[in-house]
């Protein structure tokens, strides 16, 4: 098609001659795409996996090494002011540290945050780590009951660290590094980092 000096494309001259605007200044607006998101009551354990990575093996032990340390802290105090006569040296304080860490002995106290916070204890806060029931409720008393007190607290002590081994053997093999006291309490342990950081990135305007 020609169109003549002076001469207006048909749809323009039809614009103007209808007292239109010559161009469309309004376009299609795009049709608004509805994101559902699953809530966490209707996750398969496929679904925790996507969602959250895996966390860090070297970042869980360092958690354990974290938490045993605030917990061994307070029983020692506990211990000093409870019976008197008593007295730590520096060999004896080492050594019943590490057989603490051995043996799960700080979770017959780390249960009581696990509960209050719903997923965490001070070492998984500071690593952004979190306890989630598989299907997406709030923990319970006897949740954290089983999982931490039972089995990760009496279980490991009462066998002086042999199950906290089988544990970590067990946690190797299955999927996901679910130790005997997630399979026992039907929980996950997941990295939230990178919810953090969407958090980080939030910009909110007055």
């Amino acid at each position: 098609m020609f169109i003549k000096d002076g001469q207006l494309p048909e749809d323009i001259a039809a614009r103007r001659k209808a007292g239109l605007p010559e161009t469309d200044s309004q376009p299609e607006a795009a049709a608004d795409e509805v994101i559902y998101e699953k809530p966490l009551s209707e996750y398969e354990p496929e679904d925790w996996y996507a969602k959250y990575p895996k966390p860090d093996v070297m970042e869980r032990f360092a958690v354990h090494m974290i938490d045993t340390g605030i917990f061994y802290i307070i029983f020692s105090l506990i211990y000093y002011f409870v019976i008197p006569g008593t007295s730590f040296n520096l060999a004896n304080f080492v050594f019943m540290y590490f057989f603490a860490v051995y043996t799960n002995l700080a979770n017959f106290l780390t249960w009581i945050p696990l509960l209050l916070t719903n997923g965490y204890t001070p070492g998984k806060y500071l690593y952004k780590h979190r306890v989630f029931r598989m299907d997406g409720e709030k923990l319970t008393l006897r949740d954290v009951i089983v999982r931490t007190l039972l089995i990760k607290g009496f279980c490991n002590t009462a066998s002086c660290g042999i199950m906290n081994i089988v544990s970590i053997i067990v946690a190797y093999i299955r999927p996901y590094t679910s130790a005997l006291h997630d399979i026992a309490a039907n929980t996950v342990t997941v990295s939230i980092k990178s919810e953090s950081k969407k958090e980080e990135k939030r910009v909110e305007f007055n």
